[in-house]
């Protein structure tokens, strides 16, 4: 038996990573820093910008305003999880424009998220 949605968003936990569509559409991978019974703490990997999700995958607090929704927890395979993970390293980190070219496998990355996730929704 397939788990249920509220299953599938109450076992997200920190180092996962989901895929979110704002109120306007844009797209956001994100990376889970940290969770509670009741919240989901992630950050968009590319901007950094910091989101709480209630347990019911809906945002309570996105930093700049604006709404979110979480709309897959696929796992990535591992050698994906490891790009994004880096990426998000990279992102945090960086101090100087020339630290934010990305590589031949993070533009991959970045490219097939989309199809990847919207191929493996959240179970309704």
């Amino acid at each position: 038996m397939r788990p249920t949605r509220k299953q599938v968003l109450d076992a997200i936990k920190q180092g996962d990573v989901i895929y979110g569509i704002a109120a306007g559409g844009q797209e956001k991978l994100m990376l889970v820093y940290k969770t509670t019974p009741d919240t989901i703490y992630a950050r968009h990997v590319t901007t950094q910008t910091r989101v709480e999700f209630d347990r019911g995958g809906r945002s309570k607090r996105c930093d700049g305003g604006g709404s979110c929704t979480i709309v897959s927890v696929a796992p990535l395979p591992a050698e994906e999880h490891d790009i994004v993970l880096g990426l998000d390293r990279k992102m945090r980190e960086a101090t100087e424009l020339t630290g934010l070219k990305l590589s031949k496998a993070e533009i991959r990355m970045l490219l097939m998220k989309t199809e990847f996730y919207q191929s493996r929704p959240l179970p309704d």
